[in-house]
Parts: C-alpha cells; structure tokens; sequence
C-alpha cells in the first residue's frame, strides 16, 4: 500500500523546492487499466472531462502495480499546480498513434508530469508534447522516449526535463525535440546507474535559468550499459554557464564505464563535452563543437573537450577521433592522470591505434575577458590542446590551428612540456593535412601518388635521393626520384627528399 505522506522542509537560508501537498487518487489494484476518460467517471479522481478528450487534473494519480494507464490518441491533459501522475506498474500505454499534449491548467501554472517507477516491464513513451510539465523514470526495466516535444521545462518534477531517479537498462531518448528547458534537457543522479541511449534529437536553446546545469548532464551506469550519444543537435544559448554535454562520475562509482559521443554538432555553449571522475574508457569521435567561448574567465572552462581524472589506479582513458573543434577559449584540455589518444598512427594493428582526423580552428583565450568584452575567446593567444597531466599524449594525423602544419606553428598552439617541464609531451608529428598529403616540412617537391602504392617525386633532379617510411620508422624504398617509385605498403607513409618530409597516404 502507498502512503501519502506531507514532509516539512526547514528553509535554512537556502530556498528549496518543497513537494506538493496536493490530494492523491490511488487505483484500488484490481487489475483495471485505465484511460483518462475512465478515471473521469469515478468520483473524487481528480480528473475532470472538459470535452471529448481533454482533461483536466487536480489531484495526483498513483496507478498502483496491478493497474495501468492510457495515453489515448490526440488526448490532452491539462494538469493543475504540481499536478504529477505515477504508474507503479507495467500495463500502461502512453504511445498515443499520432499525438497526445500534456500541459498546464492555464498560464502559470506549473505541474509536474509523468513518472514511471517500480515497473518490471520495458515503458514506452511516444508521440506526446510536453509543455511545462517533465518526466522522470524511474523503471528498472527502462523506459524508451520517442519522438516527444519537451517545451519550457519548469523544473517542478527535478532539474531535467527527462530525469533518470533509479539505476535502470535499456532506456533510449531518440527523435525527441527539447525546446528553451529552465535547466538539463536530460540527466541522471549522480549516484545512479542508468544506461542510456540519446539519439537523433534536437535541443534548442536549453539551460536558459543560465546555471551550471550542461543540455545533457549524465552519470555513467557500468554493467547497467554505456552511455551512447550520438547524432545529436545542440543549439545553445550564448550563456556563460550551462554546457552541452557532462558525464560525470561524480562519486567513483567503481565498475568499467563505456562513454561513446560521437556525431554530434554543438554551439554556442560554454563547454562542448566534459568527462569528469574515473573508471570510464571514453570514445569522442566525429563531433563538431562551434563556438564554446561564453565563459568570461577561461580558468573556469570554455573548453571544446575536456577531461578530468584523478586516479592513478583507475583513471578514465579516453580515445577522440575526427572531431572538428572550432572558436572556442581551448580545443581541448587534459587534466589529472587521464589517458588520452588524440591520434597514435605509428602501426594500424596495433590496440591504441587512432589515426587522428581532429581538426582545431580559431581556439585561444586572454584569461579574463577585459573591460568592455563579453567573453575572453581571442585566438591571436591560441590554445588547441593543454597537456595538464604528466603523462605523454599521442596527437598525431590531426590538423592544427595555425598558417601551417609546420612543428613551429603547431607548438604554438599546444601547451605540453615544452612549456612546463613537469608536464607530459605532447606527440603531434606527423600532423593531419589535406587530400592524402601533409607537409611537415615545406618542401622544395612536388608527390603524384597514382595509387596501388606507387607515387613520384616531381620537381626536383632524377638522381636526387628518396628514402620512404612506414609510421613505425622501417624503410620501405631507398632509391631517387628518376623512376615511379612502388611499393607493398598501404596506408600512411613518410616521404623524405633532401632533408624534407611530407606524409602521403598510398
């Protein structure tokens, strides 16, 4: 049996959301499952039929484990003041055929949604258009959101219009549009493990209370499954605080955490992705982070990619490959004793092999911002990637901010031990370029790779010496530039001419 229960918040010089005391209708558990129109036929529900199907609520519902709940086509609910249905069990359909709306009484009001708990079986929530009005899941067995609409999340149910409140699995939020929430589109508490797939949606404008709450804030969930974010939308506010994406593990919940985010476009944020804490093996790849340079002290953050990890025995490694990171007050910083391959092209088979494909761009900052600006972004002080560990980082076949992929303009924008004896190196050369050939060296040459491992040395003298190879350092060819040069060798390749070098790729 349920209990309702009133709780007492003591104010102490904080301001808290207390819970409503509003009146619950409970089920009587017998099996029944309900629709709207069922509920409004029973005295003292709450649930009020103003038309052929709109409704309007007043009291909670609990739809207790033996009950359940539908969400009937084209219904809408209008819901009172902190106003939240809860469906204990399994039996409910809230996947309307077309759509349903669940929004406040009238303007100003604010409830608080839906929430799914202690149900042993998958939910599904579809097609329905959220106004004010959030949901939390709370179903071990996991709940799929799709192709939902959350507009101006009041925050009244929790901080994210989508909030994770129990350790679950198999939960996914795919095709859903999140429009100008007050804090997180999505998150999870920082003591739950709840995997999590976020796919193909669109947040637009979200965060706008201006905290530090990112567009999607999550925990990792270990054997509860990854956390996968991919193919996403981010457009943000230009604010100085919320981010875009945060996986935090905020407590060192122990267990082996996969985080993959790749595919996602992103701007206008403070940060673009944040990996704090241990225990987690990170993929960033294929992400497009734009103009994350809100932040007016760049001691703060503003970074495209950051990663923070304090564990010597179990420190979170990351793998970031092909991601663009352009505008924002660093490209990347690595703090602590993180792990991280921003491209390690030496050897294909080899188990960290990563061939870059990073591309940084107008990345720098001033510190503070001064008198007059609104932000410390300035790229003439440039910051592509900050080494602020010990440890080396592999950043090779990735493409640098500055006039060319030279080691002088590259060092430029790294800082590493060459800047600070006691931080770790950062290993760039070869860098990435354009179309199969890099220069690391300008060259006095000109290649033609005709493929099939065959290529020739242009514009110097036929008896002038050619050494190739591999990324490992083993020779392949060791002649002159007087013939088509061929070798078995596929992939990326050195090319050295009278003491200069460009990279191809055969």
């Amino acid at each position: 049996m349920i209990m309702k229960k009133s709780i007492l918040f003591l104010y102490l010089g904080s301001s808290l959301t207390a819970l409503s005391a509003n009146d619950v209708y409970q089920t009587p558990n017998t099996g029944t499952v309900y629709s709207f129109a069922d509920l409004a036929k029973i005295e003292d529900s709450g649930v009020t039929q103003l038309d052929d199907n709109t409704f309007s609520l007043s009291k909670d519902i609990d739809i207790l484990d033996q009950d359940g709940l539908v969400l009937d086509n084209n219904a809408t609910l209008r819901m009172g003041a902190d106003i939240l249905v809860r469906m204990y069990g399994g039996n409910n359909n809230f996947a309307p055929a077309d759509t349903a709306t669940i929004m406040p009484t009238e303007e100003g009001i604010k409830p608080k949604g839906i929430h799914f708990l202690d149900t042993s079986v998958p939910q599904t929530v579809k097609h329905v258009r959220f106004e004010g009005a959030g949901l939390r899941l709370g179903a071990p067995a996991g709940v799929t959101v799709e192709s939902c609409s959350f507009i101006e999340h009041n925050t009244r149910i929790g901080n994210y219009a989508i909030g994770f409140v129990a350790s679950s699995i198999n939960n996914a939020v795919r095709n859903c549009y999140f429009y100008r929430t007050h804090l997180s589109a999505i998150g999870a508490g920082s003591n739950l493990a709840a995997g999590v797939v976020i796919e193909d949606n669109v947040f637009e404008d979200c965060s706008t209370d201006n905290r530090n709450y990112p567009v999607i804030n999550e925990t990792p969930a270990a054997d509860n499954g990854a956390i996968i974010i991919r193919r996403n939308t981010i457009y943000g506010g230009k604010r100085t605080l919320p981010g875009a994406i945060s996986v935090s593990n905020m407590l060192s919940m122990i267990g082996n955490h996969r985080i993959e985010i790749e595919d996602n476009y992103m701007d206008n944020s403070r940060y673009g992705i944040n990996i704090l804490g241990n225990y987690m093996n990170v993929k960033i790849k294929g992400n497009e982070i734009i103009n994350c340079h809100y932040e007016t002290n760049a001691m703060n953050g503003g970074s495209g990619i950051t990663v923070n990890s304090t564990s010597d025995s179990n420190p979170t490694s990351v793998y970031v490959e092909g991601n663009t990171i352009d505008g924002c007050l660093w490209g990347a910083t690595i703090i602590g004793k993180t792990r991280a391959n921003f491209g390690n092209n030496a050897d294909a088979s080899s188990s960290d092999y990563n061939p870059g494909g990073n591309v940084f761009a107008n990345n720098g900052n001033c510190g503070k911002a001064p008198a007059g600006a609104e932000n410390a972004w300035d790229p003439a002080i440039p910051y592509d990637l900050y080494n602020n560990t010990a440890l080396t980082i592999y950043a090779q076949g990735n493409t640098w901010g500055g006039a060319d992929q030279s080691a002088e303009e590259i060092e430029k924008r790294i800082y590493h031990k060459a800047d600070n004896s006691a931080l770790g190196e950062v290993v760039y050369l070869p860098a990435g370029g354009v179309a199969g050939i890099t220069e690391i060296e300008t060259p006095d040459f000109s290649i033609s790779v005709s493929g099939a491992g065959r290529f020739s040395v242009n514009g110097v003298d036929a008896t002038t010496p050619v050494v190739v190879y591999d990324l490992s350092g083993i020779r392949l060819f060791n002649g002159t530039a007087g013939q088509e040069i061929t070798t078995s060798h596929r992939g990326a390749a050195i090319v050295t001419v009278v003491g200069k070098s460009v990279r191809i790729l055969l």
